[in-house]
């Protein structure tokens, strides 16, 4: 766990450094889009949590009290998720506001929650089989709770496939140099895609268990579009239906800026935004991280004794490549690089 934290940590150094320089800018008919969901994490962040809430959703019963917390009682603009939610925001929000990515980074280092088994693989992590997933709250008080997720049950049952589940599964193959499966994996959810919805298990099943919360039955997620969008561009799949794909995610957006969090079978936006299906809504348009995953078979490097200096050496290269650039031989001066000059790339 320790060098899977220390290549994350070099990972953000190497795009947080060069944000000025080679970020790509999003397809143009979606900006003021993006620019809205930007504003819904950032408007979501709590400073005295140090990290983004999940939801603005109004309920008064919790999902987490339908299943593992009888008791809980956080309503959901008090739940503060480690994992999946903060760790998408991180990178998703690097772009556009890496003061605040950075900070995130530093509220996720101080809990040092164990591997999720699941999530790391959207940032270059593989992974191991989907396993039954559990809730830990590790911190709380009467205005909040901090949680996260891990996947660390039983097996899955793979005639229940879940199409997050199999796109983890697609990016921890790529990473490993099983492209041929990779790819057959993201086309798998991609027919699973029938026009409105994109029906998995989790739309099809006929009881709602802790495992696969926070999915109400019978509804479509639209976090698994976003995933699908995201991982098809880090394996290399050149989707047929992209933009049919993307359209329909960005006609999810609510007027607050954030991507809700459910659809009807029928492709109809329904409840509120959350901060998991905005933050993968934006990761879509993360080129910097979309490219450096997809030029690199890098999950097995946090194991190897020499990942340090390759991707140390990588991150030199990165920030040379950036300075050559310019017009002037400047060292860039924004905020975010004169503090990562100023303290060591060990962030989380």
């Amino acid at each position: 766990m320790k060098r899977v934290r220390e290549f994350a940590n070099i990972l953000l150094f190497v795009l947080l450094c060069a944000s000025t320089q080679v970020w790509a800018q999003p397809s143009q008919p979606y900006m003021p889009q993006i620019e809205r969901a930007v504003n819904y994490l950032v408007s979501h962040y709590n400073p005295k949590v140090g990290l983004i809430y999940e939801s603005e959703d109004a309920g008064k019963t919790h999902w987490l009290a339908r299943t593992e917390y009888p008791n809980f009682h956080w309503n959901y603009s008090q739940v503060f998720w480690l994992y999946s939610d903060n760790l998408f925001a991180e990178y998703a929000l690097l772009p556009y506001d890496p003061g605040l990515a950075h900070e995130i980074n530093n509220t996720i280092h101080r809990y040092n929650p164990p591997f999720s088994n699941a999530f790391e693989s959207v940032i270059g992590s593989s992974v191991g089989p989907d396993r039954g997933a559990r809730d830990v709250i590790v911190n709380q008080s009467d205005t909040f709770v901090v949680l996260y997720r891990i996947h660390d049950g039983v097996s899955g049952d793979p005639m229940m496939p879940f199409g997050d589940a199999i796109i983890y599964r697609a990016l921890s193959e790529y990473y490993l140099g099983e492209t041929k499966w990779a790819a057959n994996d993201v086309n798998w959810v991609t027919r699973l895609w029938n026009g409105t919805c994109l029906v998995d298990y989790g739309v099809t099943q006929t009881n709602l268990a802790a495992s696969n919360a926070p999915s109400d039955i019978g509804w479509c997620m639209n976090m698994k579009v976003a995933l699908l969008l995201y991982g098809a561009q880090v394996v290399g799949v050149n989707l047929p239906n992209f933009n049919q794909l993307e359209a329909y995610l960005w006609s999810m957006q609510n007027k607050n800026g954030g991507i809700t969090t459910l659809a009807t079978g029928h492709g109809q936006p329904s409840g509120s935004a959350n901060c998991e299906t905005t933050a993968l809504t934006l990761l879509v348009y993360n080129q910097a991280l979309i490219s450096h995953l997809h030029g690199q078979h890098i999950s097995e490097l946090p194991e190897a004794p020499a990942t340090l200096l390759i991707l140390t050496i990588f991150a030199l290269m990165a920030i040379a490549q950036s300075m050559r650039k310019k017009k002037n031989t400047n060292i860039c001066t924004c905020k975010a690089c004169r503090n990562e000059r100023r303290v060591s790339t060990n962030f989380l």
